[in-house]
């Protein structure tokens, strides 16, 4: 197994300090995380995320797209093999953000 390593966007990082001021991070974390582990043994599979706002779901839809997955306001996800280490990436940070607020 090889693993490539993936750093956050600037833009991403701008997302993540207003998820935190949001007080959003636990539930993306959450839906982040059900998103890399179905993508990672179903590549290109379409599976659902549900959002409770709409500002966690812009917030969330404006990530998971940036790393490169297509997430549709209807909770379809679309995730190719390239987004994967990009989404692993993310739910790392959302981790580390969840753990210490």
């Amino acid at each position: 197994t090889c693993f490539t390593s993936a750093e956050l966007t600037e833009d991403q990082l701008l997302l993540l300090l207003e998820s935190l001021e949001e007080k959003t991070v636990p539930q993306q974390l959450e839906l982040v995380r059900e998103q890399t582990s179905h993508s990672a043994q179903n590549e290109g599979e379409r599976g659902l995320l549900s959002f409770s706002g709409e500002k966690q779901e812009e917030l969330t839809i404006a990530m998971v797209e940036m790393s490169g997955a297509t997430l549709q306001r209807d909770g379809s996800v679309a995730c190719e093999k390239d987004a994967v280490s990009a989404l692993a990436a993310l739910c790392v940070s959302l981790y580390v953000l969840n753990t210490l607020s």
